[in-house]
């Protein structure tokens, strides 16, 4: 019988359901655990209406998958690696790409270091723009969950991160360095150069407290619990 009373019937499939929505589906991490499902899906809603979206907590992080509609959204934010949310860049990579593609979003990246206390993606939106960087991510100390002196910045080829390490940058008078991802252990935390004792460091007067771990901040632990599945019990 294919149609009673002007109804159709079609074959249920779920696999070709799931790899339906799969195609749909948007990647998202490097979210914040203080920016708000109603922020993120608002940022991305610019891109088609969303039917779905999901999160997980990726340390003190999350991870969103967020569905659209059509798969027109997917092709209108393919060619962005990053997107802006509430000042942070968020990295964005679709669910149907394989892992040789979301690796090669990784492979060539530099460390922009020697922000003042505070700097956010935001305030680094004018220099990413100049060096052709894909997306610029600010880490947060998992200690204080304050934005880090430095940033990952992106880029689509070797020549394209060397033409931009060729160039000195500045930001509110403050000279920047670039360094390779693995000197990051290097940088001191409260300024972000290289070989600076944080004891002795002259970017802050404020006395440098042992760190704490981040389960004994009260309002840090409060976020966390936040997002957790009713299924786990709360920190």
């Amino acid at each position: 019988m294919d149609s009673l009373f002007g109804l159709h019937f079609h074959a249920y499939d779920p696999q070709a359901i799931k790899a339906n929505e799969h195609a749909r589906t948007l990647v998202v991490t490097d979210i914040l655990l203080f920016i708000t499902d109603a922020l993120l899906c608002g940022t991305f809603f610019r891109y088609g209406n969303i039917t779905r979206c999901h999160t997980c907590l990726a340390k003190l992080y999350r991870t969103a998958y967020i569905t659209f509609e059509s798969t027109g959204a997917l092709q209108n934010i393919d060619p962005t690696w990053g997107v802006l949310c509430g000042g942070h860049c968020l990295r964005v990579c679709p669910a149907s790409f394989s892992p040789d593609q979301c690796t090669k979003r990784c492979a060539h990246v530099a460390l922009l270091a020697g922000f003042l206390c505070g700097t956010i993606a935001v305030d680094l939106a004018e220099i990413a723009d100049e060096i052709s960087a894909k997306s610029i991510n600010v880490p947060f100390s998992m200690n204080s969950y304050n934005p880090k002196p430095y940033a990952y910045c992106h880029f689509t080829s070797e020549t394209a991160m060397e033409n931009a390490k060729s160039i000195s940058y500045a930001l509110k008078n403050v000279g920047l360095t670039w360094h390779s991802p693995d000197k990051v252990t290097s940088l001191c935390h409260r300024c972000g150069h290289p070989n600076c004792n944080p004891n002795r460091c002259s970017s802050s007067s404020r006395p440098n407290r042992f760190a704490r771990p981040w389960q004994s901040n009260d309002k840090l632990r409060a976020l966390y619990n936040k997002h957790l599945p009713p299924s786990n019990p709360a920190l």
